[in-house]
C-alpha cells in the first residue's frame, strides 16, 4: 500500500471534532507512479493561488511539528523579511514547469503562471462566494484535477469580551502562554442557512519595534530598526463545540480532546453562544536600548498593541475532510499501536487537497 504524502505550505493548528456526522476518507483515482500534489485553498476575495510539488512524508514535515503554537515574522527596515516558518522542503520539491489552469462555473479559464519568488502558480482571479472551481495540472505527461466550491460568508459576533489576569493556561504541555493575562470572550455563531462546516481561528497578535545604533560624536550611525510580528494560533474553551475525545493527547500546544474544527450538528439550526479564552500575546524581544546612551531607544512604542484576532471560516466539505484526517495523523504519528489514518485527498490522479472558505474576522484590542 503506498504511503500519503502531503506537502505542509498551510493550514496548520487544525484539529478534529467528536460531535459530527461519521465521514468516509475515500481515496481519490490515483496512478501509483504519480508523485506530484497540489496544496490550494481558494479564500473569498483574495488572489488565488496554487502550489504545485513533487511529493515527500508528511512524517518529515517541519512545519507539522510545533510551528501552530506561534509564528514570528520580522522585517528590517531596509525591508528584508525574515520568516520563522520552515519551509525548506517546499523549496527542495516545488514544481516549476507545470501548465496550470483555472475553471470558474464551467465558463471562464484562466492560465496561472509561476511566481518565481514564492514558487507557486498565480493569476488575476479572485474568488467570490459561490464560485464552483476546478484546477487542472498538467507536467510529466500527466494531468491532475480537482474541484471545490467557495462557502457563504458566516457570521459571528463578539458579545462581550474581558481581560482577566489569571491564566490558567500559562503553563500547559511543556509550553509557555507568556503572562498570567487572557482575553475572555463570547462570542456567538448565527445561522444563515449556509455552510456545514466551521474552523474557528483565535490568534494572538503583537506587533513591535526593536533595534540598535552606535553612538559617536552625538549622532546616531549604523541604526538597524526591526518590525517584529509575533502571533500564537492556541486557544481554549470547555465548550462541548470543540470537545473531541478521540484526540487522545496534546499537540504542539492544543490540549488532548479540544478541536477547532467542526460542524453544525449542535447548532441545530440556531444561533449558538459560547466562550473562549486566549493567552495574551505580549513582546517575544525587549526594545534595545543604543548602545552607549542607556536612555536612548529607537522606537518607544509597539506599532500594533496586544489584541485578539477572531475568525470563523466556512469551510468547504472536502477541506473539513482533510482537515480532519491530517489532525487525527499527527496525534496518532507516535503510537504504534494506533490504527492507520488515511489522509483525505480529492486531487483526482495526484495527491494533495484543493478546499475553499470564506471568512468573518474581527479584532479585539486589549486597550494598552
Amino acid at each position: 500500500m503506498k504511503t500519503i504524502y502531503y506537502i505542509p505550505m498551510m493550514l496548520l493548528a487544525l484539529l478534529v471534532s467528536a460531535c459530527e456526522r461519521t465521514l468516509e476518507f475515500d481515496p481519490p483515482t490515483i496512478e501509483t507512479d504519480n508523485d506530484m500534489v497540489i496544496n490550494a485553498v481558494a479564500v473569498a476575495d483574495t488572489s488565488f493561488t496554487v502550489y504545485l510539488n513533487q511529493a515527500y512524508p508528511v512524517s518529515e514535515s517541519p512545519s507539522m511539528q510545533h510551528m501552530d503554537y506561534q509564528r514570528s515574522l520580522m522585517v528590517r527596515d531596509d525591508g528584508m523579511v525574515f520568516d520563522y516558518q520552515n519551509d525548506d522542503y517546499h523549496k527542495k520539491t516545488a514544481i516549476q514547469d507545470a501548465q496550470v489552469e483555472v475553471e470558474v462555473n464551467g465558463q471562464t479559464h484562466y492560465s496561472m503562471v509561476l511566481d518565481k519568488d514564492k514558487l507557486c502558480y498565480t493569476c488575476n482571479y479572485i474568488p467570490t462566494e459561490g464560485d464552483h472551481i476546478r484546477v487542472i495540472v498538467s507536467a510529466g505527461g500527466k494531468e491532475l484535477h480537482a474541484v471545490s466550491v467557495v462557502p457563504d460568508k458566516p457570521r459571528i459576533e463578539i458579545i462581550d469580551h474581558e481581560v482577566i489576569p489569571e491564566n490558567p493556561y500559562k503553563e500547559l504541555n511543556g509550553l509557555s502562554f507568556g503572562t498570567d493575562t487572557i482575553m475572555r470572550l463570547t462570542c456567538c455563531i448565527y445561522d444563515t442557512g449556509g455552510s456545514k462546516y466551521y474552523r474557528l481561528r483565535i490568534r494572538g497578535e503583537r506587533d513591535s519595534q526593536s533595534g540598535s545604533a552606535v553612538i559617536i560624536n552625538g549622532k546616531v550611525s549604523n541604526a538597524n530598526v526591526y518590525t517584529y510580528y509575533s502571533m500564537q494560533d492556541i486557544y481554549f474553551s470547555s465548550d462541548p463545540l470543540f470537545s473531541d475525545s478521540r484526540l487522545s493527547s496534546n499537540f504542539g500546544g492544543w490540549p488532548a480532546g479540544f478541536s477547532n474544527v467542526f460542524d453544525n450538528s449542535l447548532m441545530k439550526g440556531k444561533n449558538y453562544t459560547f466562550i473562549v479564552e486566549s493567552p495574551k500575546k505580549e513582546d517575544t524581544w525587549p526594545y534595545k536600548l543604543i548602545e552607549e546612551d542607556p536612555d536612548a531607544k529607537i522606537s518607544d512604542k509597539p506599532r500594533l498593541s496586544p489584541r485578539v484576532m477572531v475568525e470563523l471560516q466556512a469551510i468547504s466539505p472536502e477541506l473539513y475532510r482533510y482537515l480532519k484526517s491530517m489532525q487525527l495523523y499527527r496525534i496518532i504519528q507516535n503510537d504504534k499501536e494506533a490504527e492507520p489514518v488515511q489522509i483525505y485527498s480529492n486531487v483526482q490522479n495526484g495527491w494533495g487537497i484543493f478546499g475553499a472558505l470564506s471568512y468573518d474576522r474581527h479584532f479585539v484590542e486589549y486597550g494598552e
